[in-house]
């Protein structure tokens, strides 16, 4: 054997050993353990390169200093909120308290009360409104959402905000650095830095900082605050569906959005600065402030508002879920355009089903990613034999993400029933217990199942061999999906 052999033998040897050693010791779950063991023996230069770029929730060594600085800071701003008139009483029965105590538990925030809460599941109606609410701003405007795409109607939202800032009025924009790229070379985003509008991009992505931080960990959530006393968030993207990745042959996009008033937009508000002040360091300071009690409404609807991500208690999303799925006592209903579930949702799916519960989730028929689409499909087998009812959408790519339990409890917002949504990017939800706004809801979905096409066990069982093949194997990619 030649001293080259030797030494390719040992470097082989030394980064196997060494990188499955570091990923057994990072209490990860056992399948996302095994896939990338898998990787590493079968391709170990490649996969080892892999996994120092995306195989460690690593924010970067200044995101985690900024991290522990304004861990005091907020959480006196949330120490203030559990004692704010608004709060729910923690002892009075709500069929979501089960999921509010689950999140309160994880991260401090309280459900409040004094909100209304608008759905808005059409591009007309959601850009209507919030360009109207922008036009109608007298003290901020704060948009963070993961792609902007300047055309179509977008282009005079856009136009407003130069319009604001001209009246006096703050205008920030937090958006994601993969997912908005082409928007930061635009010349609308040169006149809106140049008006004094302050655009920031979010998790900036480059090949140099893939030594230091995970460069897959991405902004996803959707926020629009005016003033502080209106909110939006959601599924929809800054982008027009008329004209956003019509190249992607997978129809328009159709996407649902809440507009709230109340305790809950401003605390969307601060989740917007704790943003901010992560990626820019800028400490909001005095712009921190407790819900208006002047505002409010007499009663109103009980929301939490529920933020994800690296930075906060990291199984509280799975764990809301979960809770979610198990209280159920008569149906549940999902719709979410990518699936690639890990082992306890898919357990907690098939057990509601199979305790008679309806189980039924909505999915676009054509999507724009390969390995999801076919990871999600290896799922489908197992699901529709125990009774989960399945439809796959046609009338474009389905891209609202909502969970109903039994009449009245919604979920809301920008989360994906997949394990990046779930473990890996910062993403939004509302926890919503109205009967009014759920049944509202299920309208929304009612018009979905129309426009939607069953998937049959038995046909899917009898599927191309080929196509089994294809989706078993972008399964075990999953974990790392």
């Amino acid at each position: 054997m030649t001293w080259a052999a030797v030494y390719s033998v040992l470097v082989f040897v030394v980064i196997t050993l060494g990188l499955s050693l570091r990923i057994l010791t990072r209490n990860k779950s056992v399948g996302v353990t095994l896939a990338w063991l898998f990787l590493i023996m079968i391709f170990p230069i490649g996969g080892a390169v892999l996994y120092l770029i995306f195989g460690e929730q690593n924010l970067g060594f200044i995101r985690a200093r900024r991290a522990r600085e304004m861990y005091q800071f907020y959480g006196k701003w949330v120490l203030g909120l559990r004692s704010h008139p608004s709060r729910l009483d923690p002892a009075r029965h709500y069929a979501a308290k089960p999921l509010w105590d689950q999140s309160y538990g994880a991260i401090r925030l309280p459900a409040f009360q004094h909100n209304t809460l608008e759905i808005l599941d059409t591009p007309e109606t959601i850009l209507t409104a919030m360009h109207s609410d922008i036009v109608r701003a007298r003290s901020s405007i704060l948009l963070e959402f993961y792609i902007c795409q300047a055309d179509g109607r977008i282009l005079a939202l856009l136009e407003e905000l130069i319009i604001a800032v001209k009246r006096g009025v703050e205008v920030k924009m937090l958006l994601d650095s993969v997912g908005s790229r082409q928007f930061f070379r635009t010349a609308i985003c040169r006149r809106l830095q140049q008006a004094g509008v302050e655009v920031t991009e979010a998790l900036h992505a480059n090949p140099l900082r893939m030594l230091f931080q995970r460069q897959d960990l991405r902004l996803h959530r959707k926020i629009l605050s005016i003033d502080g006393e209106i909110a939006y968030t959601g599924s929809m993207n800054l982008a027009d569906p008329e004209t956003f990745q019509r190249e992607a042959n997978v129809g328009v996009w159709i996407d649902l959005m809440v507009r709230v008033e109340g305790p809950t937009a401003e605390i969307l508000r601060g989740v917007f600065l704790m943003d901010w002040e992560m990626e820019t360091g800028q400490k909001p300071s005095a712009s921190l402030r407790y819900p208006s009690l002047e505002q409010r409404e007499k009663s109103g609807i009980p929301i939490q508002v529920v933020p994800s991500g690296p930075a906060l208690a990291k199984d509280n999303l799975i764990h809301l879920l979960l809770t979610a799925i198990y209280q159920a006592r008569r149906r549940i209903v999902i719709t979410t355009p990518y699936f690639v579930p890990d082992d306890a949702l898919v357990l907690a799916l098939k057990a509601a089903a199979l305790r008679g519960l309806e189980v039924a989730i909505y999915l676009p028929f054509r999507n724009n990613s390969f390995l999801a689409k076919h990871a999600g499909r290896s799922f489908f087998e197992e699901l529709l034999h125990d009774g989960v009812v399945i439809r796959r959408f046609t009338g474009g790519l389905l891209h609202t993400k909502c969970v109903l339990i039994d009449d009245d409890i919604a979920l809301v917002g920008s989360v994906n029933l997949d394990m990046r949504s779930i473990w890996l990017n910062f993403e939004l939800t509302l926890v919503v217990n109205d009967l009014e706004t759920t049944q509202k809801l299920y309208r929304v979905v009612a018009d979905y199942h129309q426009k939607s096409q069953p998937v049959s066990f038995q046909q899917w069982s009898n599927r191309p061999y080929y196509r089994k093949v294809i989706e078993h194997l972008a399964r075990l990619m999953s974990p790392l999906l």
